[in-house]
């Protein structure tokens, strides 16, 4: 009877434990995002929050304010930009979809109909399609309507990334209040789990967050922000789209050639080869500032993951999580192919 009386009190236990955790899991869920890219956030800038709270006199609130402004700055206003970005898009659209006759094509290029073989073709539909302009575009209304609701839900897609953004920066400046505390219960779970081998796992995850945030994340973040400063100098329309995409280039680690080479392109037949080869210097200066970029900071941070784990990290990220996505996916992939390649690694010693 004693049995079965402690057998009931422990099963009764573990239910109420298991409904703890379940509940617990069900507040913080919706958070797991944004928390998960504080975290990361925190602990990439550590090192750097550490140094200018000494400036400042070890006032560390003071300092986790500089550091969270500065945060916003880098991340949450340029997904401002992009979202009023896709807001003028979504209204030229729809401007265009209500008055398709108003639009008139523009003569072909010359060369273009010098072209062999499919040259003559291509000028005699552009003819065609210039005497009758009207009903040419006509057939193009449902795609351009097609368009305009594609960018509406991106737009409201980065709505909610900005929401996700604003949260985590808030979260990150909490964590430089209570950083060492908070690394203090994480090394002691881990100990708890692992001992001595657990601490040192913690420690290279970390130390694999700071390496991809400042390889990969912050070469992409610098890379786009150059491009983009390079298209507002020409005047290109979209410079925050085009940031944008300079970006998720950068973070495939494809480079940001397939932007700049479509603005040039765009400014050539615009006439303004001059702007066209300026894109295109510049574009190859900030593709060669990758070659330098990722090897300093892989060098202070150890080796870093292949270039194939980045790309599915990305990718994936953005399919599972939306924007913030891009940011989480390539870290965490990071994280989980490094130890386990250390895993690897010691079972091999």
């Amino acid at each position: 009877m004693r049995l079965d009386q402690t057998l009931f009190e422990k099963a009764v236990g573990l239910f109420l434990i298991a409904g703890l955790v379940l509940a617990c899991w069900r507040i913080v869920a919706p958070f797991l995002g944004a928390v998960a890219w504080a975290t990361i956030l925190a602990v990439s800038t550590w090192p750097l929050f550490v140094r200018l709270r000494q400036r400042l006199g070890g006032r560390r609130k003071l300092a986790a304010a500089v550091m969270t402004a500065a945060l916003a700055l880098a991340f949450v206003v340029p997904v401002v930009l992009v979202v009023m970005s896709l807001k003028d898009g979504v209204e030229s659209l729809a401007a265009a979809a209500q008055d398709l006759t108003a639009l008139k094509l523009p003569d072909l290029p010359a060369w273009v109909a010098g072209l062999p073989v499919v040259g003559g073709r291509i000028a005699k539909a552009w003819r065609s399609a210039q005497g009758d302009t009207g009903a040419t575009l006509e057939v193009l209304r449902p795609y351009i309507r097609a368009g305009a609701l594609w960018l509406l839900a991106e737009g409201a897609m980065l709505g909610l990334a900005l929401l996700e953004f604003l949260l985590a920066v808030f979260l990150a400046g909490l964590l430089y209040v209570t950083g060492e505390g908070m690394a203090d219960l994480v090394r002691r779970c881990a100990a708890r789990i692992d001992g001595d081998r657990g601490v040192g796992l913690v420690q290279l995850s970390a130390q694999t967050i700071r390496g991809v945030s400042l390889s990969v994340i912050g070469t992409a973040l610098v890379q786009a922000l150059l491009s983009a400063i390079s298209f507002a100098v020409v005047g290109v329309p979209g410079v925050a789209l085009l940031g944008l995409f300079s970006f998720i280039f950068a973070m495939l680690q494809v480079g940001t050639a397939p932007v700049w080479i479509l603005v040039a392109l765009w400014l050539a037949y615009q006439g303004h080869r001059g702007a066209a080869l300026f894109v295109v210097a510049s574009g190859i200066l900030i593709n060669i500032l990758d070659n330098f970029m990722k090897p300093y900071f892989l060098g202070r941070q150890g080796a870093g993951p292949p270039v194939m784990v980045i790309f599915v990290g990305v990718l994936g990220g953005l399919m599972a999580w939306g924007f913030i996505g891009v940011f989480l996916g390539a870290t965490l992939l990071a994280v989980g192919y490094t130890l386990l390649r250390s895993w690897l690694d010691e079972a091999a010693a």
